[in-house]
């Protein structure tokens, strides 16, 4: 199967809570094409790098099956760049380094691809892809958002992302989203929990919402409420786990068609990462056996709620 990632690769630079600083490669097309291999799945990227990208790291990528094509890579601008600060408090501030030239979308052939994964880091996605991917929607293909980078506002004397407080970009014609409690809100108006999840739904005619919040991961689905909570960790590296749960319940759910299922792969996905205790891309599984055996767990432990 394939599965086709529109977002840019990226650099991130990470200063733990002790200190200690370390820079990866990362980006949804990054955690997002690894975690699609270890499902199996073959992997489209829409993306762009730039022109500083060492050989080391070129190899990197191709050595993990994440292959940049030729006219992916911009000569004139570096590769978007990150540096994330994490708090003792489990959050972290986001400052933005460099940023790489938009992806084109202009010419989209998705006709060979059985899912596709939207999930900008930084405005790199022009507006234009929700009416440039209507037909393959038209065609019941199963189109996947995280919102993230729509909703990042970044300040140009600081650096420092912010939120939004609206989000200025026409969503339609998608499958599911998965937000987390805060841009829940921004798309909602303030609005979260089970009746944000409910109302975003309604507002784009959805048929999944994954909603993340603090250590609790919840799907709604139809008239059902599938809720998981991870046990709580200290010192974590939490980079690229919302790109790990968004492409292991996309990959999932593509294989087997059975929600409740998918957010289990998608949460074990998650569970393996963190269980690994390994910083940046190397935490994601590489093996499908271990993620089975966090979902079988997960499958075990959801709790559910019928509503309205």
């Amino acid at each position: 199967m394939r599965l086709g990632i529109f977002s840019h690769i990226v650099l991130d630079s990470i200063k733990d809570t002790e200190g200690f600083e370390t820079e990866s490669l990362g980006g949804p097309s990054c955690y997002g094409s690894i975690i699609a291999k270890t499902f199996y799945f073959d992997v489209v990227l829409y993306t762009k790098i730039g022109n500083d990208l060492d050989n080391k790291k070129l190899d990197y990528l191709n050595q993990n099956s994440i292959y940049v094509k030729e006219d992916q890579i911009d000569v004139k601008k570096p590769t978007t760049r990150f540096r994330l600060v994490m708090n003792r408090d489990g959050d972290r501030d986001l400052y933005l380094l460099s940023k790489c030239s938009p992806i084109d979308t202009t010419f989209l052939d998705t006709d060979g691809l059985d899912g596709i994964v939207l999930s900008p880091v930084i405005d790199e996605i022009p507006n234009e892809i929700f009416h440039n991917l209507s037909k393959a929607r038209k065609k019941d293909k199963f189109i996947m958002l995280d919102p993230q980078g729509f909703l990042r506002g970044w300040n140009r004397e600081t650096f420092l992302i912010t939120l939004k407080k609206q989000i200025d970009v026409n969503i339609k014609d998608i499958t599911a989203i998965k937000a987390d409690e805060s841009e829940l809100s921004v798309l909602t108006n303030g609005i979260t929990g089970i009746e944000g999840m409910k109302l975003l739904r309604k507002k784009y005619n959805l048929d999944f919402v994954v909603s993340t919040s603090n250590n609790q991961i919840s799907l709604l689905h139809k008239k059902l409420v599938y809720t998981l909570d991870l046990k709580h960790r200290t010192n974590i590296d939490s980079t690229g786990l919302g790109d790990i749960l968004t492409a292991g319940f996309t990959c999932s759910y593509l294989k087997e068609k059975d929600p409740l299922w998918g957010l289990c792969f998608g949460v074990g996905s998650v569970i393996g990462a963190l269980d690994s205790k390994i910083k940046g891309l190397e935490k994601v599984p590489r093996k499908l056996n271990i993620i089975e055996r966090h979902a079988s767990y997960c499958y075990n432990a959801v709790k559910f709620k019928i509503i309205d």
